[in-house]
C-alpha cells in the first residue's frame, strides 16, 4: 500500500467541516480546527454546495453529542454524497473521556477516526494527517459504504464480532494535496445503494 509518513502542516491545504447539534459546541469544534491549523473551516449545513469541494480534501469534525441514531443518519447522508471528494471524506467522532467500547462503537458504525478528548493538539493533528498520503481500504455493500470496520480487530486484542460476509467491494482510497481523493483499485462486485 501507498504510505507517506503523516505530517501535520497538510491539515492547512484541507477543509475541516464542523458538525454539532448547537453553536456553542460547533464554535469549540472550530477552534480546535483553527488551533490544529486547517486552511478552511465551515459550519456544516444544508446550504453547502457539493461542487466547492470538487478536489478539495475536506475532514468532517462531529461533536460527540449526537445519538446512535443520528449518527448512522449524518454517517449514511455523508457515504452517499454525489461529490468522491465528499463521499470519501475522512469522517472523525470526537468524543469526551470515552471508554474503549464507546470507541469501538464509533468504528463499527462508520468513522474514519476516533479522538478521545482531551488529548494534545500534535497529537491530534498527526492522527489526522494520517488519513493524508496512505491508502485506505472502505468495504462498500448494499447497506455500508465506508471504512473497513474490523481494521482495529487485531489491536484490541478480543474477538471480532464479524458477521457472515455478505457481498461486498473493497476499494482502496488514496487522499493527496495534489489530486484530492482517489479510487487507486476495486476489488469484488458493487452493490446499489
Amino acid at each position: 500500500m501507498h504510505t507517506q509518513p503523516a505530517d501535520p502542516s497538510v491539515l492547512a491545504h484541507c477543509v475541516a467541516i464542523v458538525v454539532a447539534r448547537n453553536e456553542r459546541d460547533g464554535e469549540a469544534l472550530m477552534r480546535l480546527a483553527g488551533r490544529l491549523r486547517f486552511g478552511t473551516i465551515l459550519a456544516h449545513g444544508a446550504r453547502l454546495g457539493h461542487d466547492m469541494f470538487n478536489h478539495r480534501l475536506v475532514f468532517f469534525l462531529v461533536h460527540f453529542d449526537f445519538e446512535d441514531a443520528a449518527r448512522m443518519q449524518l454517517l449514511n447522508s455523508l457515504r452517499h454524497a454525489a461529490s468522491v471528494s465528499l463521499c470519501y471524506a475522512p469522517v472523525v467522532m470526537f468524543l469526551r473521556d470515552a471508554s474503549a467500547e464507546q470507541v469501538r462503537s464509533c468504528i463499527a458504525q462508520g468513522f474514519d477516526e476516533v479522538i478521545n478528548v482531551p488529548a494534545e493538539g500534535p497529537e491530534i493533528a498527526t492522527r489526522l494527517a494520517a488519513q493524508i498520503g496512505r491508502e485506505h481500504l472502505y468495504i462498500e455493500t448494499r447497506n455500508y459504504i465506508g471504512p473497513d470496520r474490523h481494521r482495529m480487530d487485531h489491536l484490541m486484542g478480543t474477538p471480532s464480532d464479524r458477521q457472515p460476509e455478505e457481498p461486498h467491494a473493497r476499494l482502496i482510497i488514496l487522499r493527496t494535496v495534489e489530486a484530492g481523493v482517489q479510487i487507486v483499485r476495486r476489488e469484488g462486485s458493487r452493490k446499489g445503494h
